[in-house]
């Protein structure tokens, strides 16, 4: 076996020289090359998509540097993305894109990872650090991560998938696309996956339609229209203390009926103008609106039904000119958006109904209008020297509306009409110096910020009745990021980044007691000041056409400045975080591939004051064998490896300081095939 690959390994490398391609992202909202760019960056390609055990987006963000996923039940329909240390408050510091449009909510629900398919995803590019805060705004405090879909061209051509695994599992998908004329764009996808999940009444069911449609007219005018549909399903087994673990195991469900039920569609269309040598301007346009019913059957609370409906408007305009002979790149715009959030609870009686027709308790009206402009400036000083700089002003107005019908008679809460207005200024300054081909070396110092979301500013008071906060202030920080891109040889890259976030009122929920029905009683608050510092490296190297190798390692330092836990590290966020892989090419098109992902010790959620021994850290192992043979592909995956028992969540009760747990998923198996005609 060894004296065949060593041959396969000669023969391949003396038909094809190794080289790294020139990576394009969009980090400015357009396409510039990595080696510009004044921020820590990753891509996920699609090739690395295709050769992954991923099931879902978050799956493949596991591996990035400076990331870290908690999947409460391992299934993707409550996950979060945390990047800088942000633990509990992770997924509101974190700005999501599908092809530029937001998809974070504007309550904190956070982001729906189920409702994007990963194959519908063409890449996804990982932006660390608070510098995209001036093009992108509310939400991207330490990130944004975009991910760009799939797009039709040349002849029309099909994808068949299907897929099968553990804990019930199955998969299918159908996509069409193609191009006419080069005129004419288009994509199509629909699909349907559903998996009995891991722990007891942690089930999932997902459909979801897609499609992609662009037309060109001319060289200088084109228009587009994207839209989608994601319905879903999906079981709340709620968390579960070690003595549950030690008496029932780690699938036991607290809460065997709970379940909540989502749809959400969107659309979004609008002209590409270009002006020749006057720049260009786009104009989208997109609705989205989102339906989410929960039923606690089990656990005895009101059935809660909620829609959020938003639109935008985000016109920009981009300018590629030339000042004195030195190029420069100019982008301005306008980001406004109008969210309406609605919720209701209804008087929860396993007597009389569990649909969303009985009795109305309460229901909050809150509407949110945020209107933002930017300007930024890409300016080659130097041949090999650009200097990036922007401004930004954003404008939130919230209106509040709720009433209680006290349907349990606990004492009626006050009726609640009010308004709030808030403003940010941000900035951002960068310097790429490229002292070699595909080598650089980049700086920059940002400002960036969150809005609190429309349900922070409620909270339940000592007496169990809703009150509302409007002193709740928006949270900022200041980012500095140092960072070197190094080109080794043709087979060998690597990077290093340096980062400090300074944040100021970090909004966040303190935690008085959890009431036996499994509510907070507590409110959110702002901390004084928090430090997020670290730092990013990573090495890939491709030993030869046979073998790609890849590693990488994430420092975390977070911890609360000059309040009452001041020098305390963050609950959730591990300090030591890293990732290594191995691809082999095998002969007869056979592909090898094992990620391990470590994640350190890190503090319960709610142990604030560092007072409880932390979570274990866990390294985890995923392998692959796939095979491709034409338009055909098959691939066999195992997960967890080496059958690790962890929780990538977990937190502390305040009342009685017990321990509980969300267990992620055991070895687990699945089988998927690719048919391309």
């Amino acid at each position: 076996m060894l004296e065949a690959v060593l041959l396969a390994s000669q023969l391949w490398a003396a038909e094809e020289e190794i080289t790294w391609d020139k990576i394009v992202v969009t980090p400015y909202r357009y396409g510039e090359t990595l080696s510009k760019t004044a921020s820590s960056v990753s891509v996920i390609t699609a090739g690395e998509i295709r050769s992954s055990n991923g099931q879902s987006v978050v799956d493949m963000l596991r591996p990035v540097p400076g990331v870290i996923v908690r999947d409460w039940y391992g299934n993707g329909s409550t996950a979060t993305v945390d990047m800088g240390g942000f633990g509990e408050q992770a997924a509101l510091n974190v700005l999501v894109l599908v092809d530029g449009r937001r998809i974070n909510n504007v309550d904190l629900s956070g982001v729906d990872w189920n409702q994007i398919p990963l194959d519908q995803v063409e890449r996804i590019e990982v932006i660390r650090g608070g510098s995209a805060a001036v093009l992108y705004g509310d939400n991207a405090s330490s990130g944004v991560i975009n991910i760009i879909t799939k797009k039709g061209s040349g002849k029309p051509k099909a994808n068949l998938g299907i897929e099968y695994g553990s804990y019930d599992m199955n998969k299918q998908k159908l996509s069409i696309g193609g191009g006419i004329n080069d005129k004419l764009s288009y994509w199509l996808s629909g699909g349907h996956e559903a998996t009995h999940g891991y722990r007891n009444n942690s089930f999932v069911k997902d459909s979801d339609f897609a499609s992609k449609l662009e037309y060109s007219f001319n060289d200088n005018l084109s228009a587009y229209f994207n839209s989608g549909f994601h319905a879903s399903s999906y079981g709340m087994p709620a968390s579960i203390t070690q003595s549950i673990i030690d008496q029932h195991g780690r699938r036991y469900a607290k809460y065997s009926d709970d379940y909540t039920n989502n749809k959400d569609y969107y659309f979004m269309l609008g002209p590409k103008i270009g002006f020749q040598n006057f720049g260009d301007l786009e104009i989208d346009l997109n609705f989205r609106r989102k339906d989410t019913d929960s039923y606690f059957l089990s656990s005895g609370l009101d059935t809660q039904g909620g829609k959020i409906e938003t639109i935008g408007i985000t016109p920009k305009y981009t300018l590629s000119s030339s000042i004195i002979n030195h190029d420069n790149k100019l982008i301005t715009g306008i980001d406004f958006y109008r969210s309406l959030y609605s919720s209701k609870t209804f008087y929860f009686d396993k007597t009389v109904s569990t649909n969303l027709n009985g009795s109305l308790n309460q229901y909050t009206n809150i509407n949110k209008n945020s209107l933002g402009s930017y300007l930024q400036d890409e300016f080659s000083i130097f041949k090999k020297l650009t200097f990036v700089s922007g401004y930004r002003y954003d404008f939130a107005r919230y209106t509040f509306g709720y009433h209680d019908n006290d349907l349990h008679d606990y004492g009626k809460s006050p009726d609640q009409d009010d308004k709030v207005k808030l403003d940010m200024q941000t900035f951002n300054a960068g310097l790429v110096y490229t002292y070699n081909n595909d080598s650089n070396i980049f700086f920059n110092v940002s400002k960036s910020f969150r809005f609190p979301e429309v349900d922070e500013f409620t909270y339940l008071d000592q007496n169990w009745q809703k009150q509302l906060d409007t002193g709740l202030k928006p949270q900022s920080s200041i980012n500095y990021q140092v960072g070197l891109r190094h080109k080794l040889s043709d087979r060998i890259k690597g990077s290093l980044s340096l980062f400090r976030m300074n944040t100021r009122n970090e909004i966040y929920l303190n935690a008085k007691d959890f009431l036996s029905w499994g509510s907070w009683v507590g409110k959110n608050e702002n901390y004084n000041n928090t430090v997020h510092e670290g730092l990013e490296a990573s090495v890939d190297t491709k030993l030869n056409d046979l073998i790609v190798l890849f590693g990488n390692y994430t420092f975390t330092n977070a911890y609360f400045d000059n309040d009452q836990y001041s020098g305390n590290k963050i609950p959730l966020v591990p300090r030591h975080k890293g990732s290594v892989g191995l691809r082999l090419f095998l002969p007869k098109n056979i592909t090898f591939n094992i990620t391990g992902n470590y994640v350190g010790k890190r503090y319960f959620l709610n142990d604030q004051a560092n007072a409880y021994s932390q979570l274990n850290g866990y390294m985890v192992a995923d392998t692959n064998l796939s095979w491709h043979r034409k338009d055909l592909d098959i691939t066999f995956s195992i997960n967890n490896l080496f059958n690790k028992k962890y929780s990538e969540y977990a937190g502390v009760l305040v009342d009685d300081g017990s321990k509980f747990y969300y267990p992620s998923p055991e070895r687990n198996f699945s089988l998927k095939a690719e048919y391309k005609f």
